[in-house]
């Protein structure tokens, strides 16, 4: 009977051990079926950082094109207004080489009187002839005071010295 009892106890032994290798068969299928589900994920996740990185390559590209336009735009902005300032600064200094219009006004009334009083002192000095006082010396237009003639003359200077002003 030893020998049967030895049997059932092989027997018992071998049908643990053929159920732990089912078991572990079974196991090792579902730890293969998840592992190359895993890697499918891996892949398909691989496949979006491929794709997110390609993104994101293409907008630095478009950024850093974006940057070098926008600094070529405000380098010629920056051109242009330092080249409007020049003109402003020549504008200035040619303004600058004309005199207001009070100097040039009081300029010419001083000059305008400094002549008369000089033919009025040459007219005291050299007395005229009536032989030059002919008719022909009368259709010459005299120097005089109109005042007319002088505001015409400085409104028209007026108005040229605002032209060059704007």
């Amino acid at each position: 009977m030893e020998d049967n009892s030895t049997v059932v106890q092989l027997k018992n032994a071998l049908n643990q051990l053929l159920n732990a290798y089912e078991s572990l068969k079974v196991e090792t299928e579902e730890l293969k079926a998840d592992n190359s589900k895993m890697r499918e994920d891996l892949e398909s996740l691989e496949g979006v950082n491929t794709g997110l990185n390609d993104k994101l390559s293409s907008l630095n590209d478009t950024t850093d094109h974006h940057s070098v336009e926008m600094g070529e735009m405000l380098d010629r902005i920056e051109s242009i207004l330092g080249s409007e300032e020049e003109e402003v600064k020549e504008s200035e200094d040619e303004n600058n080489l004309f005199p207001s219009v009070s100097e040039d006004l009081s300029e010419d009334e001083n000059s305008i009187e400094n002549t008369e009083e000089e033919n009025q002192t040459l007219e005291e000095q050299y007395p005229q002839d009536d032989k030059y006082n002919s008719e022909d010396s009368q259709t010459n237009i005299p120097f005089n005071n109109n005042n007319s003639t002088k505001d015409i003359d400085l409104g028209r200077m007026q108005s040229l010295l605002n032209g060059f002003n704007n």
